[in-house]
């Protein structure tokens, strides 16, 4: 009589004992994908990349007013995402709701069948994220959140997983995961220098160079095409945001009260970030101990330049690299450690904010705003004008959105919210962004500075004749020093893209020969003040 072939008794076991270990991975995704669509929502904010999507979609290029090339988004991968999306579904809210959602519920499916190895990980790992408040409403935004997710999640699995001597496909695809990310959004690269630093030094060969450097090859071909096409490496609101004039002490303090603000409203992200951190610097694994170190340097960053008015937006990505940390470190603890931490989560989560990452806000005010701080909860506003389950029949949110302030007939519309007003102005209609998020003279001028000041809410002062120049497309600028400046910046942005010219306004406008043009123009200014 003849046999089939059986697998040993000890691989059996171990097969079963797998899926025993995943079986609750479906359930959980499917209470995760349930909660975003719950609580979905699209910010303003999220708004200002889609009136470039529409303008890159309808073939106006990739231009905010189409008078001008401006990178307006800091998310260059997000932004082709959407613009995918928003070719798929021809609706902005749609799009932007669906691929967050879609993503993000990729990166919550690969994180619990990849890191978990046991069902304590994969309660503990999923407690944390659907308490955290920060993280649930990041996952569906229509911000670059999920995506980071989810190349942070490739990243640290492939790190945490590196064999010595490192074959060389892994370190290109550990390259190529920072790469996207910082592609997705750049100042994310401060979570994996320490951990890339370790594995050039590690290997110290030409080779290793070679590769890492061909894997944060999407990140570079776009600063190579951002330098052509706007004339600078960084985005507008790099210069709106971080080169205000406020002094560096100010803006840290307003960082401290950022980490406050979220320790007060949803105090499971940032404690269980930094438990993830203290365990992981005090435990033996080297490898995760830089993951751990990457965490800590963006923290220190977000801390410096002031933080954000969105409460929480920038501790979701320490969050998630967090939790893949602290589920490898404690998933093998004691039955009383196990329940100590399941403990902590559900105490963090549901008695001292409780149940803020499940709560549906109706709130009758634009948003829940700190007056102190100046941070908000965009949520808690923007939540009942842009729910997923908010739509009509016809997948429109007209009757429940604020109304379009902008209008066709109009050349020059000048604006502080100008996400939603710039998308449903139209591509004809010139914005003028007094946050100078979309202008790029202005975010070049010091930010009008006053002792309430708010975070990302930078107004600059209109000059004298800047908007007729707009309105007219001749420089009618009064001061002649930041006329000079203006033109240069105009040759930039909208001048020919290969003329020797423009090239050489490029090299200067970028090496800080015109800066010397900013600051006359200031000094008349405050002169003009101080005289009585």
């Amino acid at each position: 009589m003849r046999h089939e072939p059986s697998l040993p008794p000890i691989l059996v076991n171990k097969f079963r004992e797998f899926l025993r270990s995943r079986a609750l991975v479906i359930p959980l995704l499917l209470v995760f994908t349930a909660l975003l669509v719950q609580t979905s929502w699209v910010g303003d904010d999220a708004f200002i990349t889609m009136r470039t999507v529409d303008n890159f979609v309808n073939g106006h290029g990739l231009r905010w007013n189409l008078a001008e090339r401006v990178q307006v988004f800091t998310h260059p991968l997000w932004m082709f995402l959407l613009s995918g999306a928003y070719l798929l579904l021809g609706n902005a809210h749609l799009a932007s709701i669906l691929l967050s959602v879609c993503v993000s519920a990729v990166a919550f499916f690969i994180l619990l069948w990849k890191v978990p190895e046991n069902n304590f990980g994969l309660l503990l790992a999923t407690s944390i994220l659907l308490l955290s408040k920060a993280f649930v409403d990041y996952s569906s935004s229509g911000l670059e959140n999920p995506a980071t997710h989810l190349l942070a999640l490739g990243f640290a699995i492939l790190f945490l997983r590196s064999a010595v001597p490192l074959p060389g496909c892994r370190l290109f695809l550990i390259s190529l995961m920072a790469g996207l990310s910082a592609f997705n959004r750049m100042d994310t690269l401060l979570l994996y220098l320490p951990a890339l630093g370790y594995l050039l030094w590690r290997d110290r060969s030409r080779r290793a160079f070679g590769l890492a450097l061909a894997g944060l090859a999407p990140f570079l071909a776009w600063e190579v095409f951002a330098i052509i096409y706007y004339g600078f490496p960084f985005p507008n609101p790099y210069y709106a945001k971080l080169v205000t004039g406020i002094p560096a002490a100010e803006l840290t303090a307003q960082g401290l009260v950022y980490f406050l603000n979220s320790v007060g409203w949803d105090p499971i992200t940032l404690v269980m970030t930094f438990s993830a951190v203290i365990l992981v610097l005090a435990g033996r694994r080297l490898e995760d101990k830089f993951l751990a170190g990457g965490i800590l340097l963006y923290l220190g960053y977000i801390l410096s330049i002031g933080g954000d008015f969105m409460s929480g937006r920038f501790f979701t990505a320490p969050l998630f690299l967090g939790v893949i940390l602290l589920v490898r470190r404690v998933q093998e603890s004691t039955r009383p450690e196990r329940w100590a931490w399941i403990g902590v989560v559900l105490l963090l989560g549901m008695a001292m904010a409780p149940l803020k990452s499940f709560a549906t806000p109706l709130a009758s005010d634009l948003e829940t705003f700190d007056t102190t701080s100046g941070i908000a909860d965009e949520r808690a506003g923007y939540y009942r004008y842009t729910n997923l389950l908010l739509l009509d029949r016809n997948g429109n949110l007209h009757d429940r959105q604020p109304p379009p302030q902008g209008r066709d007939e109009t050349k020059v519309v000048t604006g502080s919210g100008v996400g939603m007003l710039g998308y449903y102005s139209g591509p004809d209609v010139y914005i003028i962004d007094v946050l100078a998020l979309a202008d790029p003279l202005l975010a070049r001028l010091p930010a009008r500075f006053n002792l309430d000041w708010r975070i990302g809410h930078f107004g600059r002062d209109i000059p004298e004749g800047y908007l007729e120049t707009l309105e007219t497309g001749i420089n009618h600028i009064e001061d002649p020093s930041l006329a000079e400046y203006y033109d240069e910046l105009h040759l930039i942005i909208s001048g020919d893209l290969w003329t020797a010219e423009r090239w050489a306004a490029i090299w200067m406008m970028n090496t800080g020969q015109y800066q010397s043009l900013l600051v006359a123009y200031q000094e008349r200014k405050v002169a003009q003040v101080q005289e009585p």
